[in-house]
């Protein structure tokens, strides 16, 4: 376990980067002039995985500072605030099914993040048994 603790420690300012990078990246895919290209299905899948990215970034980046419940609670928000700011966003609108699939999106990752969790601590936990 303080295998993991040091890489974590020694990882930091890389975690906070990556998430300040995905955050703009986040909100300038999310903002920018729809892409007259992608088809319905695919923009749903878009907001899918860049959720899931999302939360999993956040995850990363603030790792063991908050629980895995409220960061899903704290991030909900704030992807609720992108889609309505698609209002103001030329080709975009706001679309409340874009908001259920952002929601589906955080929970999978929220899903996948207890699950690495999981993993990590129990590959970093030595053997008690030896």
């Amino acid at each position: 376990m303080r295998r993991l603790q040091y890489l974590l420690q020694l990882s930091q300012p890389i975690r906070i980067a990556q998430f300040v990078l995905a955050i703009a990246v986040f909100c300038y895919a999310a903002l920018s002039p729809s892409p007259q290209i992608l088809t319905q299905h695919s923009d749903s899948s878009m907001h899918f995985i860049g959720n899931i990215l999302l939360y999993l970034s956040a995850w990363l980046a603030l790792w063991g500072r908050i629980s895995i419940v409220k960061l899903a609670f704290c991030l909900l928000p704030f992807s609720g605030m992108i889609e309505m700011a698609q209002y103001f966003s030329p080709g975009r609108v706001v679309d409340i099914k874009d908001l259920l699939v952002n929601a589906a999106g955080l929970f999978c990752g929220a899903i996948i993040a207890f699950l690495t969790h999981t993993a990590l601590v129990w590959f970093f936990t030595p053997n008690q048994s030896s």
